[in-house]
């Protein structure tokens, strides 16, 4: 975890990261929505690094409570909400295994980001537990992962297999889904899951008709950049990754899918 904060602190511009990935966060924020009941909700926002969520979210008149693991994140998102006047109900600096929440506290909770920094199973699985712990009867659990043919896929499309060692990182984690990027400049250690797998961890952590979702979708195929560029492109683009966003056969080239549940 130790080598998890240093990456953000000193490596990572995590505070810009939603501008750099428009598509993952229209579409994030699209599968959210679907699942809102009510207004205002409770919903905590676990591993939501600098609170683009949380201030969406806040922005919609939610709750919106922010928890991370790094410091300069929540000292960031705090900054961000002084300067534009945007309240969060809380904010918290914390490990989403143990939250400092109280049992049956929120309508919804996000899990943006702490599945794939934890590389045991046992820890994921206390993770999930304790999202089901706050999460109030009824209410609804969105885990996001990565996919296990996340970094192949970025290995070749952005030519990082021209770094010898680029070839290791990949054998591992399609073997393992352990991310060890060592000394190198990488994407710091993490957990990329096979979708299946992901379903059945959430299902092991309690919960029952687990939902997959694909949030990119087929577009690391395709020219994302230029499609964003013009609006009816964008509109097509969006229309098909949502015809396609639960076929299994599609879920792995997907970066990002979410598992989706109510408790």
């Amino acid at each position: 975890m130790d080598k998890i904060q240093s990456y953000y602190n000193n490596n990572y511009d995590e505070n810009s990261r939603m501008q750099r990935y428009p598509l993952e966060f229209m579409r994030s924020k699209e599968i959210i929505s679907r699942y809102f009941t009510k207004t205002p909700m409770d919903i905590a926002d676990i591993g939501g690094a600098t609170g683009p969520y949380s201030f969406w979210l806040a922005s919609l008149g939610h709750n919106a409570h922010l928890l991370d693991f790094t410091p300069l994140h929540i000292e960031q998102a705090k900054e961000y909400g002084q300067k534009h006047g945007i309240s969060l109900a809380s904010y918290h600096c914390g490990d989403a295994r143990q939250l400092p929440y109280a049992d049956n506290s929120f309508d919804m909770v996000l899990l943006m980001g702490p599945l794939y920094h934890l590389q045991d199973q046992a820890d994921r699985l206390q993770c999930i537990s304790e999202a089901k712990r706050v999460l109030k009867p009824g209410g609804t659990l969105l885990c996001a992962a990565i996919s296990r043919y996340a970094s192949m896929l970025d290995g070749f499309g952005r030519m990082l297999i021209d770094d010898e060692r680029f070839f290791d990182i990949m054998d591992e984690g399609l073997a393992t889904g352990r991310h060890l990027p060592g000394d190198t400049p990488y994407f710091t250690q993490a957990y990329f899951h096979i979708p299946s797998q992901l379903a059945d961890e959430v299902a092991q952590a309690g919960f029952e008709d687990v939902d997959l979702i694909a949030i990119e979708g087929f577009a690391r195929a395709v020219n994302t950049g230029e499609l964003l560029k013009n609006e009816k492109h964008t509109k097509a683009l969006l229309e098909y990754i949502r015809k396609t966003e639960r076929v299994p056969e599609m879920m792995g080239v997907s970066d990002h899918f979410f598992a989706v549940s109510r408790k």
